[in-house]
């Protein structure tokens, strides 16, 4: 019998998905819950498995296409009917509607381990493939044993490595050039897809529907420095994971708590409500090899600086090991990019969509700084706050970004409490 596999609601109502890579083709012969193709929405990617054993019979869209929710993905004949018609691929022109099943799907995040599977993701197979690399004798960095881009690389380096050996991902400097394939593609014509895809979108919807104003600072950091120091020489848990972006997103949530507003957005076509979250919930940007991921971290005003440092670090991990689903990149109400991790200086970040405000992090370094009359050389930390001026005005976004500010010239008041 043949089985209709309609492409599910992934999460928050969403109405379509790109189909991103199969990973069956038609005449394959699949196991029940084997990973058949990986989907991208807006929120999140996810591999889909079959819900029957069976043969392949038809793939309902081609990679990079983009479907509607419940519409057909693929149909596997579970042959159910016996003979060996039940196993032929192309042919289904006398199937009957009586003869088909609607399967509903159940999505799970590209790092669901079914089967036994190597846990990778589509992208890090292909890399594995042209680098010649088997995966079945990695043991990866990434959370609950997923092997990354990087944990490929590095054992293309070494000339492979078993499954005994740990791997640690290869370690890259701060400061451009981040990695040798930047900015690289052929000459032609190029779909807009996969996650530039999804960015492209929304900073477009951004863009157009959100009136931008930014106020800038670089605060002098010397103190700022001596203290992230200070805390990852401590013997406590999550302190050597401590660092200017940890300090900043503290100093925001206690910010964002103090002004609600702020961490509130509007909704409406036209805009015509005020939506004040009863949570802080910060999206961390995170540069991967597929393109810019916002992770979320929840309920970010009950975390102190130590509980902010792991809940970071798990989510930033997370991400570049390709291990979220739809509901770890849900839900922010406030996003900070530290796109200062790169060398940048200033910037003018975009709010996303559904967000008031964005705070970017230039990156710390040595400059001329004005002391007593003096000047001299001091690290400082640039600090950009771009918020919707529908929402936000002047004043309340210089108090806002002085706020923080202040907690980063002295970040002792972290520790005190408000």
């Amino acid at each position: 019998m043949a089985h209709r596999f309609l492409l599910p609601d992934i999460g928050e109502g969403l109405e379509e998905a790109e189909v991103v890579e199969w990973l069956v083709a038609v005449g394959d012969v699949v196991a029940r819950d084997q990973p058949l193709v990986e989907v991208l929405t807006d929120k999140a990617s996810s591999e889909l498995p079959s819900p029957v054993a069976g043969t392949v019979l038809r793939l309902g869209a081609a990679e990079g296409e983009r479907i509607q929710v419940g519409e057909v993905l693929i149909e596997i004949d579970d042959g159910s009917d016996g003979g060996q018609d039940a196993l032929r691929p192309a042919d289904t022109s006398d199937t009957t509607e009586a003869d088909i099943t609607e399967v509903p799907a159940t999505p799970q995040p590209t790092t669901t381990p079914t089967g036994g599977r190597v846990k990778a993701s589509p992208a890090t197979r292909r890399l594995a493939l042209e680098v010649g690399v088997d995966l079945a004798a990695l043991r990866g960095s990434g959370p609950g044993g997923r092997i990354s881009a990087d944990d490929v690389r590095a054992a293309a380096t070494l000339g492979g490595l078993s499954a005994t050996e740990p791997l640690k991902p290869v370690s890259r400097s701060p400061i451009s050039p981040i990695h040798s394939e930047l900015g690289q593609m052929e000459a032609g014509r190029h779909d807009l897809r996969g996650i530039r895809g999804v960015v492209a979108r929304n900073m477009a919807r951004s863009w157009s529907e959100i009136p931008h104003i930014h106020t800038m600072d670089e605060v002098d950091a010397s103190l700022l420095v001596d203290f992230r120091n200070r805390i990852r020489s401590m013997d406590r848990q999550g302190a050597d994971a401590v660092t200017h972006l940890v300090v900043a997103a503290v100093a925001t949530a206690r910010a964002l708590r103090r002004f609600p507003m702020v961490n509130g957005h509007l909704e409406g076509d036209p805009a015509d409500t005020i939506v004040i979250p009863d949570s802080v919930n910060l999206g961390i940007a995170v540069a991967t090899q597929r393109g810019l991921i916002v992770p979320v971290v929840r309920d970010a005003d009950n975390l102190d600086l130590f509980a902010m440092a792991q809940a970071i670090t798990e989510v930033a991990g997370r991400a570049r090991a390709d291990d979220l689903s739809a509901a770890d990149l849900s839900g922010a109400t406030f996003t900070i990019t530290n796109y200062g991790s790169l060398g940048g200086r200033f910037a003018t970040p975009i709010i996303p969509p559904g967000q008031g405000a964005i705070l970017g992090l230039g990156s710390v370094a040595e400059r001329p700084v004005a002391v007593d009359g003096a000047v001299v050389a001091r690290p400082t930390l640039p600090v950009v706050l771009g918020a919707d001026h529908r929402l936000i005005d002047g004043d309340l976004a210089e108090a806002f970004r002085r706020a923080v500010v202040d907690d980063l010239i002295e970040p002792l008041h972290l520790l005190v409490g408000d």
